[in-house]
């Protein structure tokens, strides 16, 4: 290790070499008497100065973000020193950040000092600064102060720097101990929590114990649990604790970056909310105290249904831990949400069925339509008569059972209930039946209900089977009749253009024949031409007087109207 300092025989303090292993000893033993990271710290700056002979000292952290430098734990020093400014760009700071011992023998003069002249004030002379490592990173410095001038010697800067190894390994063990100590008590709350949510199904009250129970156990300063509205489609704030009701009211937060990060199911962390440009309202935070949040989604069924937000009053990294704790109390409180929300929808369902039970039953039973409800496992919950009637059986024996299992209309490649499960939209589809020596035809219309929200599935199905034989029948009529009046325009149209030219030509040979003796071979041919043309005549006048479509076989597939029979009244 090769230090900054300035080379010197004077002796200074009370170090000696011979006495090092025993204060290194003493130290050691005293800063891991603890596993809590604050005593260590606080241990470490008392016992130091006290071995090597200075009369102050701190250490200062990295913050998570690594960039910034916060004041851990000091002493020997007034509040006023303590608080002139930060030191990140200090430049001895930064050497010790680097790696390398700094030592200042006039801190009033020494450029690399930032605060010269509120170090004369509060009597500092020398200044060593010293890094803390663990496991070869750099976590913080540690800053050894004299209000007499002092040469750090070669040998005290190796035995503090040994020192500042053994505060971060004991930094280290106090950091891990906590994690897990932490972990614990994140997994026995979460117990407890889920005991709590599974004792009562009143949404509220499972609403208020998670927003109240997390603080305590996260060191947080508020908690807010927002549920999507999915008839309003936003968010809406159904509970809080430790914030102001100023805040809680500063507006919506639907379109802040983090929202929409955490409703794409993602946990999101902001470590600072007052210039995060995730969170829409970042002077609000900075007024109310709030530093740090994490949102995590609270899902069901791969459902989102919310957001769970954790607020802090300092500047927090949140730990892969307490963001696992977070995201299991939001999982397990959705489940209890949305029972609660089931079992408060069933209750009320039931006692509105339960007033206009009859009066709906009376509704059902006098459709002319079939009528069964089935639930998303197409299982049946509810029938009428008509539908038992057709299907024979008592209700008691047809509800419950799975519908396939009952309803024969039901085929597997074209089921209008998978195409509701699938598509969400109401499926039509029309079945044909012979049913004694008839084509029946019957309607299948199959339409999804969703009781919570258009957004939270399907919860029942409704299908409906009309028998719509007449209905098709009539159609079936109606397009004859429709092809009717097309083959009778048709023929008029035909018959009106055929009967000019036709009395023409039958004018013409008439008036021939009788310029022409029978025994003239013309008058045997003007003969037959009459007799066709009369023919034609018949033909077009049955071709205006067609009352009905019928055809007859022509020529291979080839068919036509049958004349004769199309004409006959």
């Amino acid at each position: 290790m090769t230090a900054r300092y300035e080379m010197s025989d004077e002796r200074h303090g009370n170090f000696n070499e011979q006495g090092f292993l025993a204060l290194f000893q003493e130290v050691t033993r005293a800063i891991t008497v603890t596993l809590d990271v604050d005593e260590v710290l606080r241990l470490i700056v008392q016992k130091v100065p006290a071995i090597i002979g200075v009369d102050a000292a701190t250490i200062r952290l990295l913050d998570p973000s690594g960039k910034k430098l916060f004041l851990a734990a000091s002493h020997g020093l007034s509040g006023e020193y303590l608080g002139r400014g930060p030191v990140d760009t200090e430049e001895s700071v930064t050497e010790a950040l680097s790696g390398t011992p700094t030592a200042v023998y006039d801190a009033a003069t020494d450029r690399r000092i930032q605060y010269p002249d509120e170090a004369a004030r509060e009597g500092i002379k020398s200044i060593l600064a010293l890094p803390i490592a663990i496991r070869g990173k750099i976590i913080g410095v540690l800053r050894l102060l004299t209000k007499k001038p002092r040469r750090f010697r070669e040998p005290e800067i190796e035995f503090v720097a040994a020192l500042a190894e053994q505060c971060g390994i004991a930094i280290e063990n106090a950091r891990m101990y906590q994690d897990q100590e932490r972990q614990l008590r994140y997994f026995e709350t979460l117990n407890r929590i889920g005991k709590a949510l599974n004792s009562t199904t009143e949404l509220q009250e499972i609403l208020d114990l998670i927003v109240t129970r997390l603080p305590l156990v996260m060191d947080l300063k508020g908690c807010t649990i927002r549920l999507l509205d999915p008839l309003k489609g936003h968010l809406e704030l159904m509970a809080a604790s430790g914030l102001s009701r100023e805040y809680l009211a500063r507006g919506s937060i639907d379109d802040e970056l983090g929202t929409h990060q955490a409703l794409q199911g993602e946990p999101v962390m902001i470590y600072d909310a007052a210039t995060d440009p995730h969170i829409a309202y970042g002077e609000e935070a900075g007024r109310e105290g709030v530093a740090s949040i994490l949102a995590v989604p609270i899902v069901v069924r791969k459902r989102i249904i919310g957001v769970l937000r954790l607020l802090t009053a300092e500047h927090r990294e949140f730990s892969s831990a307490a963001v696992n704790f977070a995201m299991a109390v939001a999982e397990q409180g959705g489940i209890a949400i949305r029972n609660a929300i089931n079992y408060d929808k069933i209750s009320k369902l039931v006692i509105e069925l339960e007033q206009h039970e009859h009066f709906l039953q009376n509704i059902i039973d006098s459709l002319n339509a079939e009528l069964v409800v089935i639930d998303p496992d197409y299982r049946i919950i509810m029938v009428n008569k008509v539908f038992l009637a057709h299907y024979g059986g008592d209700e008691d024996l047809v509800v419950g059972r799975p519908c396939r299992e009952v309803i024969r209309l039901c085929e597997p490649d074209d089921c209008p209930l998978d195409r509701v499960i699938s598509t969400g939209k109401e499926a039509v589809c029309v079945r044909q039946v012979r049913e004694g020596g008839q084509q029946r035809y019957f309607e299948v219309m199959a339409s999804p209900v969703t009781a919570f929200g258009q957004d939270c599935g399907i919860d029942y199905i409704i299908q409906t089977t009309r028998d719509i034989t007449s209905h098709i029948r009539l159609q079936e009529e109606h397009r004859e009749k429709e092809k009717l009046a097309g083959v009778v325009e048709m023929a008029r149209t035909a018959a009106h253009e055929l009967n000019t030219p036709m009395f023409a030509a039958l004018g013409t040979a008439q008036l021939l024949i009788e310029e022409t003796s029978e025994t003239d071979p013309l008058h045997g041919e003007l003969a037959t031409i009459i007799r066709s043309l009369k023919t034609m005549a018949e033909l077009t006048g049955k071709m205006t007087r067609i009352t009905r479509y019928k055809a007859k076989d022509y020529v291979g597939d080839v068919r036509i109207v049958d004349l004769g029979k199309a004409s006959r009244s």
